[in-house]
């Protein structure tokens, strides 16, 4: 009989850690199950995270180029004005030249405060034959003038 009872008793125990493995790998399943859904959750949470980054990140990229804007436009303004003030000193030059022809080149360079090359170029053209006056070459520079002012508001 006692060689019965320990068989019985092996069995039981047999029984009982195979019952017991069942349950570890039961409860090791339902540990993979809750890994699982906690690691999704957490790749939610950093894609929630990374959206409001890129947005952001979208935003400020719109502001510099909107900032990159405003300073070509402030630029080309500046160069427009610019410009528009060496046509000014250019006609005062040439409006100088035609009211005092009798004074001399160098005279009429410290005037206008031109280089005396630029000077001698704008007399001798004057000269030369089939040539516009000085006169024509300021009434064409008004007119540019005019015209830059214009592109300057579009």
């Amino acid at each position: 009989m006692s060689e019965t009872v320990q068989l019985d008793h092996l069995l039981n125990e047999k029984s009982s850690v195979e019952d017991e493995g069942h349950k570890l790998d039961e409860e090791q399943r339902q540990l993979k199950l809750r890994v699982k859904a906690l690691t999704e959750k957490i790749i939610q949470e950093l894609k929630k995270k990374n959206n409001v980054k890129q947005k952001n990140v979208n935003q400020l990229q719109f502001d510099v180029n909107d900032l990159e804007s405003q300073l070509n436009a402030l630029t080309v303004s500046t160069v427009l004005e610019e410009t528009d003030e060496s046509a000014k000193s250019t006609e005062e030059t040439l409006e100088t030249i035609v009211a005092f022809p009798e004074e001399t080149l160098e005279e009429a360079a410290i005037l206008s405060e031109e280089p005396q090359e630029t000077m001698e170029d704008t007399v001798s053209s004057q000269k030369e034959p089939n040539m516009v006056s000085a006169t024509e070459v300021a009434e064409e520079l008004d007119t540019s003038s005019k015209n830059k002012k214009k592109r300057k508001f579009f």
